[in-house]
């Protein structure tokens, strides 16, 4: 095969596909995004399409985004190497480079700029940068342009300040809703989608196939014996729901879905009521939770193990919610103490270890990922297989959760070095592995258990088969959770590539710009020979997360939390790097201010304590200096002192309206109003 020849792409640094440069030709010219599974080359495609812009338009610049600070670094190196570029004019801006600094590189002559989305929304709305001059923007894990992600914003100044943007949008998987991927292409302008899988036509032939088993397992007695405990306490709470018309549904068919919509109703209820007839909803919504529990401690047996049921009947333990005092207050639980502490390893753990050996036995310089949902699993799998002979390392994130002080950002890339270098052949990583850092390729990625997110299956099978011939084996356990999960990830999946088949039709075309090519005597001035790249010290700090960031990061999780309530938010639903979540959640943690309600869900720690008062709609309609002018229940206007206000500021500000906890009284003869709780937003 040849390479790619292009006077600003070094000479056989790029190999000659048909598919990646059909897609570069059509990204060149209209905004388009790029859905190319792991490994099929998104990289290079956006090498391919900067190059073509910086030729035809000489006296424009180019942005190209990433969500971490790691992977902007990695993606700027990259370039270097494939496109014939000096070093000076290509720059790096992340948190870490001071603003007035920033402001100055902005204005330089660079002609490649790569930068985190916050640091470009940041000195958009503080008019330190202009979009006008930019030919082109890259937005790399495009599917993170949803709500309000720095994606967003940043694609609606280009169309405002540009007159012919050109946006170029890449990601392995934008999920299977439909709303969802529209909104992905509304909020970046997209005209074309470029969608291709390892079994079109034109990829086939570049494409190491990769073989994708699922092995079942069967429980043995002792689980059955420890299923048939729970059951029995959960079929009884179902049926206490039931009977109480919390849940409308014949008892054998309630699932989780039905209790954790049954929860929202009753804490809705709790909020709107008076305060005598609160005591039988707080009743029910215990029970309630004591049932969402039984589900997960049902489903973590079945799928994990009786290790990390135990765990988390640990943290149940060392908790103070009264619905986990309620559950363990149940004779019961001692019994299935009993039953777990001498149950054996989950018949998974088993299949593992002999997979490995035999996986060792044929190739003993095999790398192998496996990933696990849990913490407490994938700690488990470490010290199992390490006790079997198996070189083993643990790869999660940087929260620091119950008996869990995860990894420094500093150990995630030693230890990434470590399997590079073979100093162990087995990671076991949580979904940290599946998005931005550098994985080294594998030979076998294990799934421990199935997951539903079309998008983490596409980008954990994307780890194998990129330059040999790749396995995918997924352990699932009959009639259980696993099964429902690894049929919903592949519906979801085959949901994505009908949707995005259709979705062309309705995307608009926008005009494009006269262009003004690069001359001769320019490309002759350029290097003659790819450069190494220069790791700046800026750049070896960027594995620190800044404070800055952080801080940000905890008042936005914050504010989120306050929204929502004691139903508490998927810290990992804001759009923002799992890095930088984790140690925000950690920063608020520390501070007492929010609670964990699961393994990636949190609260305001203040909202689990019963506030006395009534509900209000409250409309914010002027704001002033220690004070604003509200109107209560689209009936009357009253005061809001700044001292009156307990609940996140960004509330107070005009045209905000949100539903609170409170009590009216009289000041100076007029109408003031005390807000003791956020119940959620109506803006």
């Amino acid at each position: 095969m040849g390479s790619v020849e292009h006077p600003l792409v070094w000479s056989d640094t790029i190999e000659e596909r048909e598919y990646q440069e059909r897609i570069a030709s059509t990204a060149s010219r209209k905004n388009t995004l790029v859905i190319l599974p792991t490994a099929l080359g998104k990289t290079v495609i956006s090498a391919l399409v900067v190059a073509d812009k910086l030729y035809r338009y000489s006296d424009k610049k180019i942005l190209v985004m990433a969500p971490t600070r790691p992977l902007v670094i990695q993606h700027k190196n990259t370039f270097i190497k494939m496109l014939r570029v000096s070093e000076e004019d290509v720059v790096v801006l992340t948190g870490k480079t001071e603003q007035h600094y920033r402001s100055a590189i902005w204005s330089s002559n660079a002609k490649i700029f790569f930068a985190t989305p916050q640091v470009v929304k940041n000195d958009l709305v503080n008019n330190i940068l202009s979009l006008s001059e930019y030919s082109l923007l890259v937005f790399d894990e495009a599917h993170r342009a949803v709500k309000e992600y720095a994606y967003t914003d940043i694609a609606k100044y280009y169309a405002q300040q540009c007159d012919c943007p050109l946006i170029l949008a890449m990601t392995a998987s934008p999920g299977a809703d439909r709303e969802r991927i529209q909104h992905v292409c509304e909020n970046l302008f997209i005209e074309q989608i470029e969608y291709r899988s390892e079994e079109d036509s034109d990829v086939r032939a570049y494409v190491n196939p990769i073989s994708i088993e699922w092995k079942w397992v069967a429980l043995p007695e002792s689980y059955n014996k420890a299923a048939s405990v729970i059951r029995d306490m959960l079929n009884e709470r179902i049926e206490w729901l039931v009977k109480r018309k919390i849940i409308r549904k014949d008892p054998k068919y309630v699932y989780k879905k039905d209790l954790i919509n049954a929860g929202e109703e009753l804490r809705y209820s709790i909020e709107m009521s008076m305060e005598e007839e609160r005591g039988p909803l707080f009743v029910s919504l215990m029970n309630n939770s004591v049932a969402l529990s039984l589900f997960h401690s049902l489903e973590l047996l079945e799928s994990q193990g009786a290790y990390s049921l135990l765990a988390f009947m640990e943290k149940m333990e060392e908790d103070d919610s009264r619905s986990h005092k309620m559950l363990l207050s149940d004779d019961r639980i001692e019994q299935l103490k009993s039953i777990l502490s001498i149950a054996d390893e989950h018949p998974k753990m088993l299949m593992l270890i002999d997979m490995l050996k035999e996986q060792f036995r044929r190739n003993k310089n095999s790398r192998v990922l496996v990933f696990a949902q849990y913490r407490d699993t994938a700690t488990h799998i470490v010290d199992v297989l390490k006790k079997n002979g198996i070189a083993t390392s643990r790869f999660v994130g940087q929260a620091k959760k119950m008996h869990d002080e995860g990894l420094t950002q500093e150990q995630q890339i030693q230890t990434l070095e470590m399997f590079r270098g073979g100093e162990f052949k087995v990671l076991v990583a949580t979904s940290i592995a599946e998005e931005g850092l550098d994985i080294p390729e594998v030979d076998l990625v294990v799934f421990y258990e199935p997951i539903p997110s079309e998008i983490r299956y596409i980008q954990r099978r994307g780890r194998t088969g990129r330059k040999t011939a790749g396995n995918v084996i997924i352990l699932s356990t009959r009639d259980s959770i696993d099964a429902r999960y690894l049929y919903a990830s592949q519906r979801r999946v085959q949901a994505m590539k009908m949707v995005v088949s259709t979705l062309n039709a309705n995307l608009k075309r926008l005009p494009r710009r006269k262009e003004f090519p690069v001359r001769m005597a320019d490309i002759n001035s350029l290097p003659s020979r790819p450069e190494t790249p220069v790791i700046t010290m800026q750049e070896q700090e960027i594995v620190a997360i800044t404070r800055r960031e952080i801080d940000r990061a905890a008042r936005k999780l914050y504010k989120e939390a306050a929204k929502s309530g004691i139903n508490g938010i998927d810290i990992y639903s804001l759009e923002l790097s799992e890095q930088v979540v984790e140690a925000a959640c950690d920063r608020l943690e520390q501070l007492k201010q929010i609670v964990w309600v699961d393994d990636h869900t949190i609260a305001l720690r203040k909202n689990f304590v019963p506030v006395k008062g009534e509900v209000y709609t409250v409309s914010v309609e002027k704001v002033m200096q220690g004070s604003a002018v509200v109107r209560v229940n689209d009936r009357w206007y009253a005061r809001m002192n700044a001292d009156d206000f307990d609940g996140p500021r960004e509330f107070v500000k005009k045209g905000s309206e949100f539903k609170c906890v409170g009590t009216l009284y009289h000041q100076d003869g007029k109408l003031s109003i005390r807000v003791k709780k956020i119940v959620r937003s109506m803006s």
